[in-house]
């Protein structure tokens, strides 16, 4: 019986990891890192939840295939469309504001 949970629990654990992907990067705004900004990514299978560091990085695993990066800054949260694969893929944000006084999250 222990073997038969052991071999189910490996592949519960197998199964979760076959499907994660590595997003990382930075976030800035006129220059200057972002730090203990909240970030989510969305994606077809889930959200992914983490904060900036002191030098405005983030380095998370989420699903793979197309998902969404929102930040949550200032009361708005700028978007951005992110690709995850088996690969890590980096993607740096900087924050600009728009003339409306709307944020935009543009890839460097």
């Amino acid at each position: 019986m222990k073997r038969v949970i052991s071999i189910i629990g490996l592949a519960i654990l197998f199964a979760s990891t076959v499907n994660a992907a590595q997003v990382f990067g930075t976030v800035r705004e006129d220059g200057r890192p972002l730090n203990g900004v909240r970030f989510e990514v969305f994606c077809r299978d889930g959200t992914y939840t983490g904060v900036t560091d002191n030098d405005g990085a983030y380095n998370i695993t989420v699903g793979r295939g197309r998902c969404t990066f929102r930040l949550y800054y200032k009361n708005q949260t700028p978007s951005y469309e992110v690709y995850s694969y088996d690969n890590p893929l980096r993607y740096d944000f900087t924050v600009v504001t728009q003339e409306n006084g709307n944020y935009l999250l543009k890839r460097r």
